[in-house]
Parts: structure tokens; C-alpha cells; sequence
């Protein structure tokens, strides 16, 4: 996904986001949290703590050219339910990449 000034309006900080990166990208196919930061890079997310469904004390930077799509929560949305909907897609999309050649479970392992 180039930058753009659209990506900027999109994307804002204080949005919460579930971003799909491209396979090697990272070790997960999805992370969730809520936007930090976004510029012409990319974009930073606090991560989310499932244990406790709420930002943790981690970030997480994905430039623009490995985001292939993305769940967003902006302000005008419900975000109550958000963290079911973003735990869904993040499942479905292990469950779709776990067919790909790149194995994260193994680059997890590594971590």
C-alpha cells in the first residue's frame, strides 16, 4: 500500500486498526492495537494485550508497503465490540496463511 495523503484519512491516530501485513513481513499475518502514530513510512500501533483487551505497553510499525488491508474502528464506530471482531479476523487470517510457504509458527518459535 503506497503513502498517501488518503492512507493519513484513513488511518488516524487514536483509530484502532487490525492491519493484514504480506507473508515475511512479520511473524503474524495480523496485529492489532490502537494508532500511535502514522506518517509517510507507515504506521505505529500500540498492541493489544488479549489477556486483558486493551493497549499494552508495546508498539508495532508497519510500513505502508506491507499492509495489505486493515479493520478499523474509528471514533464514530462502536468500538466496545471491536476487539471480538479484530480477534476473529486475526484467527481467520492464520488459518488462511497457514497454507502459505512461510510457516510464522516456526519465526515465533525463533523469536
Amino acid at each position: 500500500m503506497p503513502a498517501t495523503k488518503s492512507n493519513y484519512q484513513t488511518i488516524q491516530k487514536g483509530y484502532w486498526v487490525a492491519l493484514t501485513l504480506k507473508p515475511e513481513s512479520a511473524p503474524l499475518p495480523v496485529y492489532v492495537g490502537t494508532v500511535e502514530d502514522v506518517d509517510a513510512r507507515g504506521v505505529r500501533i500500540t498492541l493489544i494485550d488479549w489477556f486483558i483487551e486493551t493497549a499494552s505497553d508495546w508498539d508495532f510499525f508497519a510500513p505502508w508497503d506491507a499492509i495489505t488491508s486493515a479493520l478499523i474502528a474509528t471514533p464514530k464506530h462502536d468500538v466496545r465490540n471491536f476487539g471480538k471482531a479484530a480477534r476473529e479476523w486475526q484467527e481467520q487470517m492464520k488459518r488462511l496463511r497457514s497454507d502459505t510457504p512461510f510457516d510464522q509458527s516456526e519465526s515465533l518459535r525463533q523469536l
